[in-house]
């Protein structure tokens, strides 16, 4: 007998000048981006092709944007936008919930490795231009 596990990955982009590289990763996960003028034209690009795919599971790969004050940090958005995450693709919103979340745009800190050590996060791995949370689950 064997047994398959299922995951979810998500991704979380607080670059404004992401610009582009959101379509890529919005085919292989769902991703919430902050809105800027290099991101937002992406982003309705992205909304404009799923509107023509019958049955789209909302919180599969696309995108969900979010806005940001002028001000505030990427490090801010990150903390911020983790807990939507949360909601909309932890335990009570998404089966399976996140296994992975995929930031771009802020390296990891101690502030940011508390908010997701606090969801759950056991492990990160840090790339160049950002970080990977990564938890065990125990969906099946």
């Amino acid at each position: 007998m064997t047994i398959q596990t299922r995951s979810h990955k998500v991704g979380i982009v607080v670059d404004r000048n992401f610009g582009d590289r959101i379509q890529q990763l919005a085919r292989l996960f769902h991703v919430w981006v902050v809105e800027s003028p290099s991101n937002t034209p992406v982003i309705q690009k992205v909304w404009e092709a799923q509107s023509r795919v019958p049955d789209l599971d909302i919180l599969g790969p696309g995108v969900t944007s979010f806005g940001a004050s002028s001000g505030e940090t990427a490090e801010d958005m990150c903390a911020r936008i983790a807990s939507e995450v949360q909601v909309h693709h932890g335990e009570f919103g998404h089966d399976p919930p996140w296994a992975e979340i995929e930031i771009h745009g802020v390296q990891l800190d101690d502030r940011l490795g508390e908010v997701f050590r606090a969801l759950g996060t056991t492990e990160f791995e840090a790339f160049p231009e950002g970080f990977i949370c990564r938890r065990r689950s125990n969906v099946i």
